[in-house]
């Protein structure tokens, strides 16, 4: 990577205010199976201003923005996915458990939802509010207690919601507005392809043909328009798995707990009720040897990695590698945490609760990756989200980004239709570029340098990190204002 391209990073970057909401109307949309009434054209079919293709987190965010502004309300908005989009919107939440895929949003993203009137659409009675968090380092012994602070009259509170929730009431938001965008399910993009009025056409596999003045790339790392604009990426594998799943604690807790081990970071993050959302970075062969791991030893195995150290870990896998029987590994965790706490009796305030139980087959794993791409706008497309931007989940600014996206290009091309400009022209799109480009390559930048440094094994550098820690943790105005820079 070139010294210029680290600079940037390094730059300060925009945050775009929050757009003007239209008033809501009891009106309902229909789905994309219906029929829609559109203008075609003979050759190119059916024309749109947008057409947003992927409908995770910021794909619906981005139609239900776009959809509430009142300068965009003549002009036509598709959002396109493959997925059985009316089945997520009817999605109902199981009573006695949370989903293990879930996502943490700051509290400036929570109030540009709320400002949209899109919130109140999820079931906020699953939404956990934190605003501490408690990060440890296994090897050196450095801690640090994030304890939010009210900044500036801001609480700097994070939330943590599952993925189905949020992307279910941003698409019971849109069925229940009178905006402008038609939402097309079981829609699988076939096919990109520029047309001769240079308006790109979207060929969907239910035989649809969607020309469009700006195709939206919210579809993912894999993302396939950006493939069709051409737009490189480049970046690192970190050679690790994120295991993920939901856990039932002894006690209620709001806190979120981190630990930093030589195998990778581990973290426990708060959910109603006792439940907790497990988030642990492992190479694949431990990913597969917990995963097959029976419930109640993975339980234990949790509990332990917060606690023991990481020679008593090792020892611990070779136990599950060599097939010893559970009854025999869970009496061996027992035993060790008995011993760590009679010799550590001050340290509880530190560590999280014990995990009980863990909820059945909640168990799943994903590749861990940092994924820049060089531009977020190519001829008549844009990226947001994990389409733009991929990272690794240890800081849970995922979704926060993908939201800034939202929020920036939704404010653009707000102005743009105000003054009358063609959305998917350069001009409009370079300001979206101009604006977001370097902020994302920032914060992937310092999540990467985080990962290196807590990841090198060195007895002098994880001498040097604790101390770094401990001394942070004496700072409460530094630590504050840290804390107030990635929740805003």
């Amino acid at each position: 990577m070139t010294a210029q391209r680290f600079a940037l990073r390094l730059l300060a970057g925009y945050r775009p205010s929050a757009v003007q909401r239209m008033a809501s109307t009891t009106q309902r949309r229909a789905l994309a199976t219906q029929n829609v009434t559109s203008q075609t054209t003979a050759d190119s079919g059916e024309l749109y201003d947008v057409v947003i293709i992927g409908g995770g987190p910021a794909g619906c965010a981005l139609a239900a923005a776009l959809g509430s502004l009142d300068s965009l309300s003549r002009k036509r908005v598709a959002l396109v996915d493959p997925g059985k989009l009316s089945e997520m919107r009817q999605w109902t939440p199981p009573a006695d458990a949370y989903l293990p895929r879930t996502l943490q949003i700051t509290s400036s993203n929570k109030r540009y939802l709320e400002n949209l009137g899109l919130w109140q659409w999820c079931f906020e009675d699953r939404v956990q509010a934190y605003n501490r968090a408690v990060v440890t380092d296994a090897l050196g012994g450095g801690a640090v207690d994030l304890a939010a602070m009210t900044l500036h009259g801001r609480n700097d509170t994070a939330f943590m919601v599952e993925t189905k929730n949020l992307v279910s009431g941003l698409l019971k938001a849109l069925d229940h507005s009178s905006s402008c965008v038609d939402v097309v399910e079981r829609a699988r993009v076939t096919e990109i392809e520029p047309a001769p009025s240079m308006w790109p056409v979207v060929t969907l596999s239910n035989s649809r043909r969607l020309q469009a003045r700006l195709i939206v790339g919210a579809d993912g790392a894999s993302s396939r328009v950006r493939k069709y604009a051409g737009i490189g990426t480049y970046g690192t594998e970190y050679a690790q798995y994120g295991l993920v799943a939901t856990l039932c604690l002894e006690q209620l807790n709001s806190s979120a707990f981190q630990r930093f081990l030589p195998s990778g970071p581990i973290a426990l993050l708060p959910f109603p009720g006792g439940f907790a959302n497990l988030v642990w970075s492992l190479d694949s062969e431990l990913v597969q040897l917990l995963k097959t791991a029976p419930e109640a030893i993975f339980a234990d195995l949790i509990n332990a990695a917060f606690r023991l150290t990481p020679a008593e870990m090792g020892y611990i896998y070779s136990l599950l590698r060599s097939g010893v029987d559970p009854d025999t590994i869970g009496a061996e965790i027992a035993w060790r945490l008995e011993v760590f706490s009679r010799n550590n009796p001050d340290t509880n305030i530190k560590l999280p609760p014990r995990v009980a139980a863990l909820s059945p087959r909640s168990r799943t794993s994903f590749p861990l990756r940092m994924r820049m791409v060089d531009t977020l706008v190519a001829n008549r497309v844009a990226l947001i989200g994990d389409a733009g931007h991929v990272m690794h989940p240890l800081a849970g600014q995922g979704l926060n980004m993908g939201l800034a996206d939202v929020q920036c290009l939704a404010q653009v091309l707000e102005q743009a239709a105000a003054a009358g400009e063609d959305l998917g022209s350069a001009a409009v799109l370079d300001r979206y570029n101009s604006q977001r480009y370097v902020r994302n390559l920032a914060m992937q930048g310092i999540v990467d340098k985080v990962w290196h440094v807590f990841g090198a094994h060195s007895g002098t550098v994880a001498t040097l990190r604790s101390l770094a820690m401990n001394g942070l943790d004496r700072l409460p105005a530094i630590k504050s204002r840290m804390i107030h820079a990635f929740m805003q």
